[in-house]
């Protein structure tokens, strides 16, 4: 079932209010008869619903709230719908053809749907390192926050054949995994732990030697776990390395100082929740 409100609140820092236009409650509820009519009413929209930057800064309206897990799964159903309207009869597809296929990608992984995901695989392989302001590492972002271990591996393993076959293991070399990056330096390591997702971590831990990895700041997975509060992912990297606990990032903080430093952030994930 679809949520029957969408989830807008006053900002935790600034008092700031965030809107959502029509069209992004829409999507989130799932009404995809009215999202047409809008994109009817103005085509232009669809460049508002499909911008990664307003789809991240919507997420932090909703994100981590077990009340609005629908809203994932009501947004990857609508572009699913959307794909198909856009078919053609000779084959090709209008909206993946505009440059629209990072976009759809990450609403799949983002609600753990794994056949749409290998729908749209299917049509292009290539599009696991994303299109337009979609990244790999926004990709494997989606994944990781779908809490779908098996989709996240699965991506993976996409990304690091170039595409051009499945595979269940793939078995690469300490520098072929690092090559995977965003802007700050983060590995596909830091994005599993920076979402608590620890059979990811585990699963990237015992396959790849990338556990003492480090970002742009010196921060390792234990420092990105740690800020956020993900317990489980603290513990198994620890037991699974315990020299990580005494590892300083640039600012000279052990995975402790960050700890305490997250306590303070919306974001932390307390025990008590």
């Amino acid at each position: 079932m679809p949520p029957s409100y969408f989830p807008l609140r006053w900002e935790s820092t600034g008092d700031q209010w965030w809107y959502a236009s029509p069209i992004d409650w829409a999507a989130a509820n799932g009404l995809y008869d009215l999202v047409i009519e809008l994109l009817h009413l103005d085509p232009n929209l669809l460049i508002k619903l499909t911008s990664l930057r307003r789809i991240r800064r919507l997420k932090t309206v909703w994100d981590d709230e077990a009340q609005f897990d629908d809203v994932a799964i009501c947004c990857s159903l609508v572009s699913k719908r959307l794909l198909h309207e856009c078919e053609s009869k000779n084959g090709t597809n209008s909206l993946i053809r505009a440059g629209y296929g990072g976009w759809l990608l990450y609403t799949a992984a983002s609600a753990g749907d794994m056949d749409f995901v290998k729908q749209l695989l299917a049509r292009d392989p290539f599009l696991v390192f994303g299109e337009g302001e979609y990244g790999v590492t926004d990709i494997f972002y989606a994944a990781a926050r779908s809490k779908n271990a098996e989709l996240f591996t699965m991506l993976l393993d996409f990304a690091v054949s170039s595409g051009m076959k499945r595979m269940n293991r793939v078995k690469l070399d300490f520098d072929d995994v690092l090559a995977y990056r965003d802007v700050q330096g983060s590995t596909v390591l830091h994005t599993a732990s920076g979402r608590g997702q620890v059979e990811v971590v585990k699963y990237l831990v015992a396959s790849f030697e990338i556990i003492t990895s480090t970002d742009n700041q010196g921060n390792n997975a234990l420092h990105t776990a740690a800020y956020l509060g993900y317990l489980s992912v603290v513990e198994f990297l620890l037991r699974a390395s315990p020299s990580l606990a005494s590892v300083k990032n640039d600012c000279g903080n052990t995975f402790l100082h960050v700890a305490v430093a997250g306590f303070r952030t919306p974001g932390f994930r307390r025990i008590a929740r």
